[in-house]
């Protein structure tokens, strides 16, 4: 899914409208309605038949209070309201004797069964009346949805493409060049009239204007404003000025900016307003393993979910669940609490036992509404319950705010906090894989060590920040040029690695000498004044160096060369001497 705020759209991840569906699963459960009802039938005949066994009329009402709960959980959940408003007072009726103990009390059991026949008499009218109706027909809904999707944005944005506009040429050049470094794709203008109409011809993902022109003290704001009804899309605007005093940045607000940089521009911190502004990060497709012996209602839940974008796995036998969890990594974990041969609480207790799902999130969804049972479950380590029946959005909030948190966990154990790469233990995991994967496809890796020149100066000169500053520069230079295959971490300090797919000696080298070349021409700023900063880097390769230890103990004496060879630049080394 796209949509920015992840909410239940009216479609699932296979073009069905979640109406179609709930549709077609509510006919289904209504299908194999007369079944269960005949199934109770029998059950309730067990309980009260002479010579059946305490053991035998436990099982049978245990059966009886689950029937119940499901018709009354399923049926407030697909839309049958009346079933489940029958099916309420039963599930209550045989709770009430399941608190009986030895439940063979004669009179309590027939006066339980003249309570339930009735019950069933009239569930089993209002599931003729239900199947006596015609299925709905959502088509008309999905044609409007696929109407919708149809059509496009007259005036699409370029996703990358910013527009600068200074009328000072020395400041708009430099301003150009540091951004090209970042690999920003740019348009420079030094007049109002012709931004204005490069950006009615096509919308840019952002704009970088000064707030000072000739036509005016807020000449630049002004015409953004004027701009504004004559499109569909508000373009995120960063100011830029000479001043940076109070009223400069009330102005810069008023006129709708989305950030303000005074000059002399910090290049780093605009590339951050820039890429928060241009790239917003993709909703997350959470994992969810569904949990519920029901398939309907299962079904149902994962295709709201789906909708917003959620991938969820369906398990109705709890049994199935632990062999699921191997292969399948899920965020969160949605339970019903009543299930036959084990229950929910009992299957969240098991898996609090196992080591790797200890913090694994787990909430119930069930129609069990006494609140002290619900504590019970909670007390089996579950950290949230919910009533069915659920409203569609309720239930993608409450599971993406917990499965959320769990990324977040699971995030701090492999990233870097500072540059967001993965950490010195993460990067040598995906370093053993490589090597795997490079053995057993033949293919040629390359693994790289990068060191930052001279940063303890960097940071006894210009401070701490400054050093974070080209840190998170440098993690955003490789992160531009490298592909998604490659792998990128901290290895510690001021070094960085990289793992390289697929990918030979000569190219590899010719990769990080330019990139090498474009973090050099970075400039950055502290305490009023301008700095750059180069890097050295060593390459080693598979399978001149055929295991994980030898690549990384290669890569950084090939480093230690291009140091001790006076910096700023790239050596390579094999495993029985200096090759460049």
């Amino acid at each position: 899914m796209t949509d920015q705020d992840q909410s239940p759209s009216d479609q699932s991840s296979d073009g069905q409208s979640l109406e179609a569906i709930k549709a077609r699963l509510r006919q289904s459960f209504v299908e194999g309605l007369p079944a269960r009802i005949a199934q109770c039938r029998v059950d309730i005949a067990a309980i009260n038949a002479h010579g059946t066994a305490e053991k035998d009329r436990l099982a049978a009402l245990k059966r009886l209070h689950l029937s119940f709960h499901t018709l009354k959980g399923s049926g407030a959940s697909l839309g049958l309201s009346t079933l489940a408003q029958l099916a309420e007072p039963a599930e209550k009726a045989v709770q009430g004797a399941l608190k009986q103990a030895p439940v063979n009390e004669r009179e309590s059991l027939r006066k339980l069964e003249r309570t339930l026949t009735p019950q069933l008499d009239a569930i089993e009218r209002a599931i003729l009346n239900q199947m006596a109706r015609p299925p709905s027909a959502p088509e008309a809904a999905d044609a409007k949805a696929a109407s919708v999707a149809a059509r496009a944005d007259p005036h699409q944005r370029d996703h990358r493409m910013v527009y600068l506009c200074d009328d000072d040429p020395h400041q708009l050049q430099q301003l150009a060049n540091q951004l090209a470094c970042f690999g920003y794709p740019l348009k420079a203008f030094s007049r109002l009239d012709a931004l204005k109409a490069a950006i009615l011809e096509q919308t840019p993902a952002a704009v970088v204007i000064d707030i000072v022109f000739p036509e005016g003290e807020n000449a630049g704001p002004e015409m953004l404003a004027e701009l504004r009804p004559q499109l569909n899309t508000q373009i995120p605007a960063i100011f830029i000025s000479s001043r940076d005093d109070f009223s400069a940045r009330l102005r810069s607000v008023r006129a709708g900016s989305s950030a303000f940089c005074p000059k002399p521009v910090n290049i780093p911190e605009m590339v951050e307003f820039l890429d928060h502004l241009t790239n917003p990060a993709p909703p997350e497709q959470f994992n969810v393993l569904i949990v519920d012996d029901e398939p309907e209602l299962a079904r149902l839940h994962a295709a709201t979910l789906e909708s917003a974008g959620m991938i969820c796995q369906v398990v109705t036998a709890p049994e199935d669940v632990l062999s699921v969890l191997e292969r399948f990594r899920a965020d969160l974990v949605l339970m019903d609490l009543h299930m036959p041969d084990c229950s929910g609480q009992e299957l969240a207790s098991m898996l609090r036992q196992i080591p790797g799902y200890v913090s694994l999130p787990i909430i119930f969804l069930s129609s069990e509404t006494n609140q002290e049972r619900q504590f019970q479950a909670l007390q089996a380590g579950a950290d949230g319950f919910l009533v069915k029946p659920i409203e569609p959005r309720r239930l993608v909030d409450e599971v993406r705010l917990r499965a959320e948190r769990m990324r977040t966990l699971r995030s701090l154990m492999v990233r870097d906090s500072l540059t967001g790469l993965f950490n010195h233990n993460t990067i040598l995991q995906f370093l053993e894989l490589a090597v795997a994967n490079a053995r057993r496809n033949t293919s040629p890796l390359c693994f790289a060590m990068i060191d930052v020149d001279h940063f303890k100066l960097v940071n006894d000169t210009h401070g701490h920040p400054a050093g974070d500053h080209v840190l998170m520069a440098l993690s955003r230079t490789l992160r531009l040029r490298l592909r998604d295959s490659d792998s990128i971490g901290r290895y510690g300090g001021e070094e960085f690695a990289v793992v390289l797919n697929d990918t030979g000696l000569k190219d590899a080298t010719e990769l990080l000498d330019a990139l090498r070349t474009d973090f050099s021409r970075i400039q950055f700023q502290a305490n009023g004044q301008k700095f750059s900063c180069t890097f050295s880097a060593g390459i080693a390769t598979f399978p001149n160096c055929p295991d994980p230890r030898r690549l990384t103990e290669t890569a950084d004496h090939a480093l230690y060369n291009a140091k001790h060879a006076g910096r700023n630049q790239v050596a390579t080394l094999v495993c029985d001497g200096l090759e460049r």
